[in-house]
């Protein structure tokens, strides 16, 4: 019996976004008012580097079928979420 093949989803700007967003420690705290541009993870609860760790293992995770280096996510607490999703982006294979 053949295994079947995982669908890759399309990795639009928004789904960068939001894995960016979900994989942090305080996903509420981005709101639909939020400005991406200007909410950093630090703002999202990635104070650290044991939570850059724990973020770049959830993006991986929620990246699934596709890969990124762990050394391509912009993960550090000043990063902002759209220069993180930017990350993903330019980086995803």
């Amino acid at each position: 019996m053949a295994l079947a093949k995982q669908v890759k989803q399309p990795l639009t700007p928004q789904v960068l976004q939001d894995i960016v967003v979900k994989s942090t420690p305080d996903p509420r705290r981005f709101t639909a008012s939020s400005d991406p541009a200007a909410v950093t993870l630090f703002d999202l609860g990635v104070v650290g580097s044991r939570e850059s760790a724990l973020f770049v293992v959830a993006v991986k995770q929620k990246l699934n079928p596709w890969q990124i280096a762990d050394s391509d996510i912009a993960s550090s607490p000043a990063t902002t979420v759209q220069k993180a999703a930017d990350s993903l982006a330019e980086n995803v294979q």
